[in-house]
């Protein structure tokens, strides 16, 4: 069994504000994340569900970086979102939909082809480009119970270089 490690930031944690604050990165992130990193490593609890926890985790903290006012996709998101949505507003609104559809905890992803979808509580799925975590613990502490407008905000803290790479390398594996 191959240990699972933290995935290492790259951005200031203070810099994602107004969308998560320190305080709430750091409950997220020290806390929750490492969790299910440290439970997998030591055969604590349901090992699947942990790894999965561990590997949406890693996805999810390496496609976010500092807040961007108008983040905008660029490059293949850009192209893939335009050609299966026809325009980064109604991608958003596809985005939010699907996210409503969400019963309780887990997540709203972007295939590397642009279709939306969601996870249900902890599963891994493979050709993840974009991954926002719509667990309570990711949103409740800054945003309370409107989740609709942690995901709204969140689109201005997704790396669209990430998504990019992403897109890239999960078409190279189709």
């Amino acid at each position: 069994m191959k240990e699972l490690k933290l995935v290492k930031v790259s951005y200031d944690v203070a810099s994602l504000k107004p969308v998560s604050s320190v305080a709430n990165f750091d409950l997220h992130y020290y806390q929750i994340y490492k969790q299910y990193v440290e439970d997998f490593n030591n055969g604590v609890g349901d090992s699947s569900f942990n790894k999965a926890g561990a590997f949406l985790h890693d996805l999810y903290f390496e496609n976010i970086r500092e807040f961007r006012p108008n983040n905008k996709p660029i490059g293949k998101s850009e192209y893939v979102i335009n050609m299966r949505h026809g325009s980064f507003e109604r991608f958003e609104q596809a985005l939010f939909d699907q996210a409503s559809r969400l019963q309780g905890n887990g997540w709203v992803f972007v295939n590397s082809a642009g279709y939306v979808n969601i996870i249900p509580n902890n599963r891994i799925v493979d050709n993840v480009a974009l991954i926002i975590d719509l667990w309570e613990h990711s949103f409740l502490q800054s945003y309370g119970n409107d989740r609709n407008k942690y995901l709204k905000d969140h689109m201005s803290i997704i790396n669209w270089d990430v998504v990019n790479r992403r897109m890239l390398e999960n078409k190279k594996e189709d």
